[in-house]
This record gives C-alpha cells, sequence and structure tokens, in this order.
C-alpha cells in the first residue's frame, strides 16, 4: 500500500515541477526578448539567436515547446531516476538564467554613478 500512495503522489511532483519548468522557460524567453529589444543583452545561445533573428513567434514557441516536450517525456519514462535528473538540471539551468535575468534587469534600473 504504501507504493500505490507514493506512485501518484511522486506523479503529481513531476508533474509540478514539469509545470515549473515550462513556467521559468516562458519567463526566460520574455526577458530575453525585452534585453534584446532595449539593447540591454545579448543572447549567448547562437541557434536560438539565428531563431530570434529570423522569426520571434517561432523563438516563443520553441521556448514553450521544449519544456513541453518533457512534460510529454514525464508520462513515457518508467526511469524515474533518469526522469528526475532531466527535470531536475533543467530547472537548476532556468532558475540561473531567471536569476541573471533578474540581475541585469535591476543593473539596467540602477542610475549609473
Amino acid at each position: 500500500m504504501e507504493t500505490a500512495r507514493t506512485l501518484p503522489q511522486s506523479r503529481s511532483r513531476l508533474w509540478n515541477a514539469s509545470f515549473l519548468l515550462l513556467c521559468l522557460s516562458m519567463i526566460d524567453a520574455i526577458f530575453t526578448d525585452l534585453g534584446l529589444r532595449q539593447g540591454l543583452i545579448e543572447e549567448f545561445n547562437p541557434l536560438m539567436r539565428s531563431i530570434y533573428e529570423m522569426n520571434i513567434p517561432i523563438f516563443y514557441l520553441i521556448k514553450f515547446c521544449l519544456p513541453l516536450a518533457l512534460l510529454f517525456l514525464v508520462t513515457k519514462i518508467t526511469h524515474r531516476l533518469y526522469l528526475r535528473f532531466l527535470l531536475l538540471s533543467a530547472l537548476l539551468l532556468y532558475i540561473i538564467i531567471v536569476v541573471y535575468h533578474i540581475c541585469w534587469i535591476v543593473m539596467a534600473a540602477l542610475p549609473l554613478s
């Protein structure tokens, strides 16, 4: 019975982590777009830079679809440890990126002394 309780709870945590990843990805896309439009930052990823320069809606679509693909994998992968590693790595990366965005937003808002 203990397994029956933890399996749905485990799946729920994976879904929550996947949803958080989707939110962080969209925050990254919005902040990146704003920073690029204002000339405050440059896109570090050469592939995403070229996609952004070619078509901004496609840039947003990719930023939305990649976490959705991982969310889809949540339902298909049976190796929970592998899936948790993927999700944790992606979440950590996006948390770092969003903190970076917050830093440059604060720096851009502060007057130069």
